[in-house]
């Protein structure tokens, strides 16, 4: 189990994670949606202005996990009481205050046969919300900081530490589902007028802290004793990934270092990684596409963060790509991100990194043997969802198909 981070850097899906499922193979799975807000602008207040109400309206980007057809969900909204720092990464586990009483509370109706439709048809831009009557109490208060000659309502620095953001809390459902908190539908708006004249204050959800806090009770579940961050955990028959929760699952390529030791000279013709015997569920959709991800020796994640670290993957240049910024991934063979993408036919996971196990063997002086199975989808993607897979551990396979070229002298 590794840190993994929930919070959006630029250029990654925009995505926050609302619900709770029980899975029976990795326990009861909850998710809580962290969000700071802002004003789009700055409008003057008369003296005939009065406030009306305030309202959160959130927009799905169709992610659906859990229970499929169409269930209710019931949330609840609090103010976040602690100021969330913008130098900070937010992880699936960040701990956030947040108020004792909620400030709004919704039945949503949450379809997810529709969900999974909509999502596949990327063609569409269908438009799907819910929206969530705040407390007046709340509302009064943003309502009265409106002023555009005020820094603490004009300051985004001041105005985040009066207003620290919402927390969106599922209280009763049975699926995890995403919200665009970048989409323009995705608003909290203050609802006032001015004598007859009906008007509105919109605050935005985008370009500021946003994340998901996914949590995981496993008891009575076969991974109850992986409690522990960054140590090895062997539940038995099994191997596990789940994204998420950040459960992977580690390869150690020891075996084929000491094989490869024996033979001299080494052509790979083809290299085949594969996970067999993967079935799959309506409810509990795998990733798509999974990947390798190279690990230090304390599992952690590596990557290139100091020189000894370029001299370190140097062996290995051409073979490594880095689709995530705090991770070091196998290379396809095109120089892109290798990726073993699942077959619903053959029910496995199978890729070929032919010129990666190449330049491990002719690089074999420097060993590498410390490597995790994770999503590929992209790898940058995995703390915005909760997809996850099981499989046997002996049916993964590495199968290397080689010529050993003879050594002749001349006459």
């Amino acid at each position: 189990m590794d840190s993994l981070r929930t919070s959006s850097l630029s250029g990654e899906l925009n995505r926050i994670l609302i619900g709770k499922y029980v899975d029976p193979v990795f326990g009861a799975i909850e998710s809580k949606a962290f969000a700071q807000f802002r004003p789009l602008s700055y409008p003057e207040l008369s003296s005939a202005s009065d406030y009306d109400s305030v309202t959160l309206t959130f927009r799905y980007d169709f992610y659906s996990y859990g229970t499929p057809s169409e269930t209710v969900q019931s949330l609840s909204v609090y103010e976040v009481s602690q100021v969330l720092n913008f130098d900070n990464d937010y992880f699936f586990n960040t701990p956030v205050s947040i108020s004792r009483i909620p400030i709004g509370n919704v039945d949503a109706r949450v379809n997810a046969d529709y969900f999974k439709q909509e999502l596949e048809n990327t063609a569409t831009d269908s438009i799907l919300t819910t929206t969530i009557k705040l407390s007046d109490s709340f509302g009064e208060r943003l309502f009265n900081a409106v002023n555009p000659e005020d820094t603490l309502f004009t300051n985004l620095t001041y105005f985040v530490e009066q207003f620290k953001g919402l927390a969106i809390v599922p209280t009763q459902a049975d699926k995890i589902f995403g919200i665009n908190n970048f989409d323009t539908n995705t608003v909290l708006t203050i609802h006032y007028h001015e004598v007859d004249a009906k008007k509105t204050i919109s605050f935005s959800l985008a370009n500021l802290i946003a994340f998901s806090q996914i949590s995981a009770d496993r008891s009575g579940t076969e991974l109850v004793g992986l409690n522990s961050f960054y140590n090895d955990f062997d539940p038995g028959i099994n191997r596990y990934l789940q994204n998420g929760t950040s459960i992977f699952t580690k390869l150690d390529f020891t075996k084929f270092y000491e094989y490869m030791d024996t033979i001299p000279n080494v052509i790979i013709n083809s290299a085949e990684l594969s996970l067999n015997n993967v079935s799959l569920s309506d409810e509990f959709i795998a990733p798509p596409n999974i990947t390798l991800a190279m690990l230090r020796l304390n599992n952690r994640f590596k990557k290139v963060t100091t020189h000894q670290d370029t001299i370190d993957i140097a062996p290995l240049s051409g073979s490594l790509v880095s689709a995530d910024l705090n991770k070091l991934f196998v290379a396809s063979d095109q120089g892109g991100l290798f990726s073993m993408p699942y077959s619903s036919t053959d029910q496995n996971y199978l890729g070929y990194p032919t010129l990666f196990f190449q330049t491990l063997f002719n690089r074999k002086q420097y060993q590498f043997p410390n490597w995790v199975i994770i999503a590929a989808n992209p790898p940058s993607n995995n703390g915005k969802a909760v997809n996850r897979v099981v499989f046997p551990k002996d049916n993964i396979k590495l199968k290397i198909y080689y010529t050993r070229p003879i050594l002749t002298e001349n006459p």
